[in-house]
C-alpha cells in the first residue's frame, strides 16, 4: 500500500468507528426509553452476604447513588431506585434492596427486590438421585 492509500484507509476506518460509536449511543438511549415504557420486574438476584461490601453493581446493571460506612445504601436499576433494607428480627441476617411498587389488595405496601445478600452456607442442598449422578459421571 502506498502512503496515500494507507491514509485513505485510515480515514475510512476512523469514519466507521465514529458511526459505530453513534450507533452504540443511540441503542443505549433506545434501551433506556424502552425500559421506561415497559418497566421490568426487579429480578431479586441472590448473592452471598460476604459479597455485599465489595459488590460490583455494574455486573447487574445497577449504579450506586448513595453509600455509607456499610456500603451501598441506594442503587438505581432500570430507571428505579432501590433502598437497602435489613431485618431486625429473629430471622437469618440478610441485606436486600427493594422499592415500593404500590399497594397490595389488603392495603399494605407491595415491594419488589432487586437483590438479596444472605448467608448461602446455611442453604441445604439435596444429593443428586442415582440416575442423574450416573449421567453426570458419564460426561
Amino acid at each position: 500500500m502506498t502512503p496515500e492509500e494507507t491514509h485513505t484507509w485510515l480515514q475510512i476506518q476512523h469514519r466507521q468507528m465514529l458511526a459505530l460509536e453513534k450507533m452504540a449511543a443511540n441503542l443505549e438511549r433506545m434501551a433506556i426509553a424502552l425500559d421506561r415504557l415497559s418497566p421490568r420486574t426487579a429480578p431479586n438476584y441472590q448473592f452471598p452476604l460476604e459479597q455485599f461490601k465489595n459488590f460490583d453493581w455494574s455486573a447487574i446493571g445497577a449504579t450506586v447513588e448513595k453509600s455509607d460506612q456499610y456500603g451501598a445504601a441506594i442503587v438505581s436499576w432500570g430507571g428505579q431506585q432501590f433502598t437497602r433494607r435489613s431485618p431486625t428480627n429473629k430471622f437469618d441476617p440478610a441485606i436486600w434492596f427493594s422499592r415500593c411498587t404500590g399497594k397490595a389488595e389488603d392495603g399494605s405496601n407491595a415491594y419488589e427486590r432487586l437483590i438479596t445478600f444472605k448467608p448461602l452456607s446455611k442453604t441445604e442442598v439435596d444429593p443428586l438421585p442415582d440416575k442423574v449422578r450416573r449421567l453426570v459421571d458419564s460426561f
